[in-house]
C-alpha cells in the first residue's frame, strides 16, 4: 500500500535533484524493482519544504536507499549523515559530496555537527541514523539511540520527524553482504508526526536533549513493532 499526498510539489532550490541524484536513481530504481515491493505509509506527514531531520532506525545495508526513494518520490531530496571514510573512497566519495550529503568526522564530531546543524537551517531533508549502526537485537527492534539527531533539531529549529522501516533485512539480512534473491518482498515505511520539542526549550540543555531522545526512542521502537506486528516491549 502506498499513501501519495495531495499537497502540490514544488521542490526548494536544495531540494532539486542534480547530475548525481539522476545518476544514483537511473543506477539503483531497476535493481530496487526486482527486490522490493514497497509499502509507504504516512508519507503525507513528510515536511513539504524548509529544514528538517528524518530519524530511522536501521535494519540493513539497504536501509539509506529505500527510504531516499521515498523521500525521492514525495519531491523532497535527502541528504544522508555519512561517515568520512565513504567520503574518502575515490568513486563513493565523489558521488556523495556531489550529492550533498554531510561528512561526519567522528573525531572532530563537533565540526560535523555544526555542519549538520547548518544543513537543517538551510532548507535541507537530513537523514539520520541515530542507532549509530545496524541493530544488533535479535529481534530486529532499535537499540538505544544516541543524541544527535535531536540535538540537531533542537538547534537548528526544525522538525524531527521518526522514519521507521521493516522488510529490508529479509532482501539483505543485518552485517551481510549476500542478497537474497526471489520473489519481491514487501518492504514497509512509515512516516510519524514530528516528535514534540517546543516544551523542551525552557529546559536546561542535556536535560532537554535527554528528554527529546527518550521521546523519539520510544516513538520509534512503537513505530517499528507496529510495522512488524509485535507488541512494543517494556522499559
Amino acid at each position: 500500500m502506498r499513501t501519495t499526498s495531495s499537497v502540490e510539489r514544488r521542490p526548494t532550490h536544495d531540494d532539486r535533484r542534480g547530475p548525481a541524484w539522476w545518476l544514483a536513481v537511473a543506477v539503483c530504481k531497476p535493481v530496487l524493482m526486482v527486490l522490493r515491493r514497497p509499502d509507504w505509509r504516512g508519507v503525507a506527514g513528510l515536511p513539504r519544504v524548509g529544514g528538517a531531520v528524518l530519524a530511522a532506525n536501521h535494519v540493513s545495508y539497504l536501509d539509506p536507499l529505500l527510504v531516499a526513494e521515498m523521500v525521492l518520490a514525495e519531491g523532497r531530496v535527502p541528504r544522508f549523515l555519512a561517515k568520512d571514510s565513504l567520503f574518502g573512497r575515490p568513486v563513493v566519495g565523489r558521488w556523495f559530496r556531489a550529492a550533498g550529503h554531510v561528512e561526519v568526522d567522528r573525531v572532530a564530531g563537533r565540526a560535523a555537527y555544526k555542519e549538520a546543524v547548518r544543513a537543517a537551517r538551510d532548507g535541507r531533508l537530513l537523514l539520520v541514523y541515530p542507532e549509530g549502526s545496524i541493530t544488533k537485537r535479535e529481534d530486529g527492534l532499535p537499540m538505544p539511540l544516541k543524541s544527535g539527531a535531536v540535538r540537531i533539531a533542537l538547534e537548528a529549529s526544525v522538525p524531527l520527524v521518526p522514519v521507521a522501516q521493516w522488510g529490508a533485512q529479509e532482501i539483505l539480512p543485518a552485517y551481510s553482504g549476500r542478497l537474497r534473491w526471489g520473489w519481491r518482498r514487501r518492504v514497509s515505511v512509515l512516516v510519524g508526526p514530528p516528535i514534540p520539542l517546543e516544551d523542551l526549550r525552557n529546559l536546561e540543555s542535556a536535560r532537554a536533549i535527554e528528554v527529546g531522545r527518550r521521546r523519539l526512542e520510544d516513538t520509534l521502537t512503537s513505530m517499528v513493532c507496529e510495522l512488524r506486528g509485535a507488541d512494543t516491549p517494556r522499559r
